[in-house]
């Protein structure tokens, strides 16, 4: 995307409808000079096209790998998590899987429909519940990794050896260094207690 060598053409004033994505970035530098002229181009360009890439590459996978097989980007998450995990309780099958707690029953309402996964009652405490694969939830999220692999390979395809393992070990250090959330603030970027 942008970055601080990026040209800025005369199109900012201009509507949106006909720019493609270099047009859209020069548009972005434009703006942003506009609105925030000390802002760190760099540090925008990283996070935009994190975001921009995860958006695409879960469209891609979503559209060509799961949605044929009859799930969803959230029920495959499920299915993996609980493959690798085993029996697990829904609050904590919902944070491996990165799904919300709100969206976790619905989610597992429809895996269980299709017999891909069972819930059970085995606990002393009867309101505990563990989530488990079946057996065609096993052979499922099996046949759905090994695509999901594949795809996950061909978007990796232009990159080196060592350019993936410098892209991993880059990602997982910012993941595992997550900084602080902010105090909340207004619009205005006042805080709500002035």
């Amino acid at each position: 995307m942008y970055g601080q060598n990026a040209p800025v053409d005369g199109r900012a004033s201009e509507g949106g409808s006909g720019l493609d994505r270099a047009g859209f970035d020069r548009l972005v530098l434009d703006r942003i000079a506009q609105l925030a002229p000390d802002a760190d181009r760099d540090a925008m360009a990283v996070v935009f096209n994190l975001i921009r890439l995860a958006n695409v590459v879960v469209a891609d996978v979503e559209t060509n790998v799961h949605r044929p097989r009859g799930l969803s980007w959230a029920g495959f998450r499920i299915l993996f998590a609980l493959w690798i995990a085993g029996p697990i309780e829904p609050r904590a099958l919902a944070r491996l899987a990165a799904v919300t707690r709100a969206s976790i029953s619905s989610v597992l309402n429809t895996l269980e429909r299709g017999e891909l996964v069972e819930r059970r009652r085995e606990s002393a405490d009867r309101r505990v519940v563990t989530v488990l694969l079946t057996a065609k939830g096993r052979r499922a999220v099996a046949s759905a990794f090994r695509a999901h692999h594949a795809r996950e390979r061909a978007w990796l395809a232009v990159l080196s050896p060592a350019e993936v393992d410098t892209l991993a070990a880059l990602l997982h250090r910012l993941l595992a260094t997550q900084p602080a959330a902010p105090e909340p603030t207004g619009l205005t970027g006042t805080s709500p207690r002035s």
